[in-house]
């Protein structure tokens, strides 16, 4: 191995992309420290504040993803991808990357065809059961394509395919319930109501939960809020929890997940393909409102899955109100016990090595 090698790592926009890839590092840095890793992520994308915070070295690209009709923003789309694709050549060769990962985002379009003009070897993965069109036009370059579910090998060449699960965080299933509602000053004897809307589309589920909080205290006064709300409505969030009697723990971002999991007794989320691997790992019982408007209706093809094992009941965003929701948690809550049951045997069925397994193909493919 040439001194200071390194294995790249790229992928953003949204933190089903961008966490799974830091559960892989970990790996690396656990299986071969003697590679240097490196991030590559949009400029100004989410990404750049939460790999900087994990102290991994990080190089922006300018990117942006294709609008679905034709428009002139497109022609500065197709400019900023070429300057990307240059600029990724360059500092593959530049931190002498040995291999390369791409976990989903736009701004992989460039790097990992950089990766590929380059002729080094690399792996996609895709979490979603459908893939968006990114992955798949990238499927035809890339040297392996992991995937979460079996079912999604299809979209791919069949010959670069291997099931592995998707990329778990470490310790996601470390904590106990009492150490998760700790963590969250909860009280452990009463049940606990997760919100979290995802890192985008938050305002409609938020402005829901806002509406239906003073009923739902009062018809269910022994349920508790952890609420993670997203910066833009943080403060309409704590107003609100303000005045009434539920205790409520409202953060515009949660990064301790693993404990938030551990205390939470009804997740409500978007369905997106992070939140469909965690609530599969742990088996928490779920109401999924998948985002209408994701590449493909990707996010309703995950919900559908967790619905069929019996471990999550779903809506649609447009149904999404105070009132409807009101109704759909309480009818969820009574039949709490057999969810959880679904979720127990899901749990106990879900692969969990996924990040070990791609690290390990990593390094085999930088050795090789």
């Amino acid at each position: 191995m040439t001194e200071n090698s390194a294995i790249g790592i790229c992928g953003g926009g949204t933190g089903g992309h961008i966490f799974p890839a830091l559960a892989v590092i970990r790996e690396l840095r656990r299986q071969a420290p003697e590679y240097t890793v490196c991030y590559f992520g949009r400029e100004d994308g989410m990404e750049r504040e939460i790999i900087t915070r994990a102290r991994i070295p990080f190089y922006g690209l300018r990117v942006s993803g294709f609008a679905r009709s034709f428009t002139l923003r497109n022609l500065k789309t197709i400019w900023q991808a070429g300057r990307g694709w240059q600029t990724a050549r360059s500092l593959l060769c530049q931190l002498q990357v040995k291999a390369v990962l791409g976990t989903g985002g736009y701004v992989c379009g460039p790097v990992m065809l950089a990766t590929a003009s380059l002729g080094l070897p690399s792996i996609i993965h895709e979490s979603n059961y459908t893939p968006g069109l990114t992955n798949r036009l990238l499927g035809r370059w890339v040297t392996w394509v992991g995937v979460s579910h079996a079912q999604t090998g299809k979209y791919f060449p069949k010959h670069k395919v291997m099931v592995t699960g998707f990329p778990l965080r470490e310790d996601l299933l470390g904590p106990s319930r009492a150490e998760g509602c700790r963590a969250f000053g909860l009280d452990p004897k009463q049940r606990v109501l997760f919100v979290f809307p995802g890192s985008q589309a938050a305002r409609r589920i938020n402005r829901a939960v806002a509406e239906m909080l003073l009923p739902l205290s009062k018809r269910i006064p022994d349920l508790q809020l952890l609420w993670m709300t997203g910066e833009a409505d943080l403060k309409m969030a704590q107003q609100v929890c303000e005045k009434v009697s539920m205790p409520s723990v409202v953060r515009d971002f949660i990064h301790d997940v693993p404990n938030a999991y551990a205390a939470a007794d009804l997740v409500v989320a978007r369905a997106g393909a992070g939140t469909i691997a965690e609530l599969s790992a742990t088996g928490k019982p779920a109401l999924l409102i998948p985002y209408p408007f994701a590449t493909g209706n990707h996010q309703a093809h995950n919900a559908a899955v967790l619905q069929k094992c019996g471990s999550a009941d779903v809506m649609e965003d447009k149904d999404v109100g105070a009132g409807n929701l009101l109704t759909r948690l309480e009818k969820i809550l009574k039949r709490l016990k057999y969810m959880r049951e679904c979720g127990a045997v899901l749990r106990a069925d879900y692969p969990k090595e996924a990040a070990a397994t791609l690290a390990r193909k990593l390094i085999e493919l930088a050795k090789g």
